[in-house]
């Protein structure tokens, strides 16, 4: 008998073991591990998993190896039929991440263990004896990744395979294990494509390490790792920047990609010590998640036309504002986009280079040796361009020597930072920039914020107040209601999947340029303004939430009013 209970054990330790995990309901989360003897789900006593359910056949189904490696379930002809990722099957090879539904309870599949832990647990070698606690100190971290990742993704989409890209563009083999360290670098690089995350935040606290995910601009807690496979995380990614390992307390940057199947995705790796250890910072660029071209960026028709006209020009400013994040170089790259590269001589000045445009001269600012904005923009001006995009205009004289040069046939697209549209005009002035110079080469200014949506799953509709509806006037477009965020798993519990876009737009008319050139005023330039065609930001807002896109609360957050 204890030969037999040793054997067993050496078999528990050596198989990549695949366990079932039941969400919270009658079973209270117990954990059941595969072996090598079938697991039978019924209504009968018998069963391995007894479901208490009247929907469930007395035996409805059974999980099995196939003698192969993989683990298998097969319906026992039941009444109601066996769910895989809620498609009815006969028979599936079950893969990680998969959920497997049987009446009303649901259980999700995670697995591949090389290293397991399963060795301790003598109870493990019974079924009915199973003490979940024990399970749960192990596997915590890969059960609510696994648990996660399959919830953002629930077509058995965790098991394909990622391929590695190093610095220095060499592939590896390296998330291609079932170790723990390759096994927790994919759930992390998985759960952060399917919730197209834009950072990923490895943070040791005291006792453990805090994964955190920018999801649509807002911090999002994902899981917390045990101190022992984080440090393998960030190992591997170290490697695969090609940076010192064993360097604990220095700021270290780096890059490397992955290819999934069907794109690849570049990251940028940030290493910085904190009190409890080290920081990693992987910012994400996923070229699925940006708009690749005007029609695809939610702006509205009549002024996406403006921005054509301004494109398809000799010369002339296209101005973007907003704060850091709210995708004006997103909107400036489809602006380049919209040019033909072929027949003009398109260069951009950045800081730094997001993503590779076909056709186009791209250029990275480098201070330290004295590659600023101002200094390559003066170079670029030999260099006969057609159009320059210079990232930012943070000084007087990159301002200065870009109007100018939208003034002398060139059209010039660039960024400020400002509040909106009216805002952006007394910014440059503020720049000692001469109110001609700002009157004549000025032809739009863009104003932008990036609005979360509404999870279709799980938004509620309630009523406008009187105070709501009297405020909102005719952007109410005349409904009596809006929608407001509640959360689900669907959504990360936040209530919102998905940015869109809210735009301000400026058109500088020649009544405008009059005002400008006379050291105009906030007041001056409404007055204008509301002559014309014009939006605010908030305006814009109310008309998408109008829409049931976005809440009012999301739009007062992003416009700084209430």
């Amino acid at each position: 008998m204890a030969n037999a209970i040793m054997e067993r054990k050496r078999r528990l330790r050596l198989q990549k073991v695949a366990a079932l995990y039941l969400k919270p309901k009658d079973f209270q989360g117990k954990l059941v591990p595969l072996g090598t003897e079938p697991i039978t789900i019924g209504r009968h006593p018998e069963n391995a998993l007894r479901v208490p359910d009247d929907r469930a056949s007395r035996y409805h189904c059974v999980i099995e190896p196939d003698g192969s490696g993989g683990v298998v379930l097969r319906d026992l002809s039941s009444r109601n039929g066996t769910k895989v990722n809620n498609i009815k099957v006969d028979r599936v090879l079950l893969s990680a991440g998969d959920v497997v539904k049987v009446g009303v309870h649901e259980w999700i599949v995670f697995g591949g263990y090389e290293s397991s832990g399963l060795e301790d647990f003598d109870d493990v070698l019974d079924i009915t004896k199973i003490k979940p606690t024990k399970f749960d100190a192990a596997l915590q971290w890969e059960l609510a990744m696994t648990d996660l990742a399959a919830t953002l993704a629930p077509r058995g989409q965790l098991e394909k395979p990622l391929q590695l890209i190093d610095a220095s563009g060499k592939q590896s083999d390296g998330l291609f294990g079932r170790a723990i360290g390759p096994r927790a670098l994919t759930l992390l690089l998985q759960t952060a494509s399917k919730s197209h995350a834009t950072d990923i935040h490895i943070e040791p606290k005291m006792d453990d390490v805090q994964v955190r995910m920018r999801v649509d601009g807002m911090m999002v807690p994902i899981v917390d790792l045990p101190k022992q496979v984080a440090s393998l995380v960030l190992g591997m990614v170290k490697a695969a920047c090609h940076v010192n390992e064993t360097a604990r307390d220095a700021v270290i940057d780096g890059h490397f990609s992955v290819t999934f199947p069907d794109r690849r995705v570049e990251y940028r790796a940030s290493f910085t010590p904190s009190v409890h250890g080290q920081k990693l910072v992987l910012r994400v660029l996923d070229r699925r998640d940006s708009p690749s071209s005007l029609d695809e960026i939610g702006i509205p028709p009549f002024m996406r036309q403006r921005l054509r006209d301004v494109c398809e020009s000799d010369q002339g400013l296209l101005l973007c504002c907003g704060p850091t994040g709210s995708g004006k170089t997103t909107t400036l790259y489809n602006a380049l986009r919209e040019i033909d590269r072929s027949r003009r001589n398109v260069v951009t000045i950045e800081d730094p280079v997001e993503y590779q445009i076909e056709g186009v001269t791209q250029m990275p600012i480098d201070e330290h040796r004295g590659n600023s904005f101002h200094s390559l923009l003066r170079s670029v001006l030999r260099q006969d361009p057609d159009v320059i995009l210079v990232g930012e205009i943070r000084d007087e004289e990159t301002a200065r020597t870009a109007m100018r040069a939208a003034m002398t046939g060139h059209v010039v697209f660039s960024t400020v930072h400002a509040k909106d549209t009216i805002t952006s005009v007394f910014r440059l002035l503020d720049l000692n920039v001469e109110p001609f110079l700002v009157a004549n080469a000025l032809d739009i200014v863009l104003a932008q914020r990036l609005v979360r949506v509404l999870c279709d799953n799980c938004k509620r509709e309630i009523p406008y107040t009187a105070g709501e509806s009297s405020r909102m006037g005719r952007f109410t477009k005349g409904k009596g209601s809006h929608f407001i965020a509640t959360g689900c798993p669907n959504c990360l519990r936040t209530g919102y999947r998905g940015r869109r876009a809210l735009y301000e737009m400026l058109d500088v008319t020649d009544d405008l340029r009059d005002v400008i050139l006379n050291q105009p005023s906030i007041a001056a330039l409404r007055k204008v303004i509301e002559t014309g065609v014009f939006h605010s930001l908030q305006q814009s807002g109310w008309s998408m939430m109008a829409d049931g896109i976005t809440t009012l609360e999301e739009v007062n957050r992003v416009t700084g009013q209430s």
